[in-house]
């Protein structure tokens, strides 16, 4: 299957008592999408860091103009009425709309259907140094992550539909054991690295592992 060109990513935190609900819903609510043209792929992720919210949705996309169809328009009209009550449940829902970036790369490649371990990394790169940021993801941080064995693949998306920082990093893992490695010490301790934080003015690193994929 060829590389899907856009991503729809959604945060939900429910109440306490709308958690069993909210996944109960899930599994008709994905496989609804995954029954019209351009939708791919949808899995669903837990936090399993500290911070951020408790879950995240994914869905791969043919291109962002999937969601303007007629197709997906009627599904979410006819689906209104009968969510209301869980969505009310709901303290947080962040949905945001991306493409993607670097398509046809080697660290976009697809491993597997649906990593066991994602972290989702979000950035606003100050405007002058925009080219400055994206020049060090791919000359230092994607060649210094992908040589870490366990490190899979990394997707980059720039934001069109959202309020949440314009760049979001998808980083697919084997395992979180990862973090504890000498080569992931040293991708996130060089000089350009520092620099880049630096004149980063928002960010946002969220760690998940796959809660189910359809």
């Amino acid at each position: 299957m060829p590389e899907s060109r856009a991503l729809l990513y959604v945060h939900m935190n429910p109440a306490p008592d709308a958690e069993d609900d909210l996944n109960a819903w899930y599994d008709q609510h994905a496989q609804a999408r995954l029954a019209l043209p351009g939708i791919n792929t949808a899995a669903r992720y837990k936090n399993v860091a500290p911070g951020g919210a408790p879950y995240l949705a994914l869905y791969d996309l043919d291109d962002v103009d999937t969601l303007q169809s007629d197709a997906y328009l009627s599904l979410r009209a006819r689906e209104i009425p009968k969510d209301e009550g869980l969505m009310g449940r709901l303290t947080l829902l962040d949905r945001r709309v991306y493409r993607a970036l670097d398509i046809g790369q080697a660290w976009t490649a697809p491993w597997t259907e649906h990593a066991p371990f994602i972290v989702s990394m979000t950035m606003d790169p100050r405007p002058d140094m925009v080219d400055d940021w994206h020049a060090w993801y791919h000359e230092e941080h994607i060649p210094m992550l992908m040589r870490i064995p366990g490190w899979r693949r990394i997707r980059r998306f720039e934001q069109m539909e959202g309020t949440r920082p314009s760049f979001l990093a998808i980083h697919e893992l084997e395992s979180l054991d990862i973090f504890g490695s000498q080569g992931f010490r040293d991708a996130v301790g060089t000089p350009w690295r520092n620099k880049v934080f630096g004149y980063v003015t928002r960010r946002e690193r969220l760690t998940f592992g796959l809660l189910k994929g359809y």
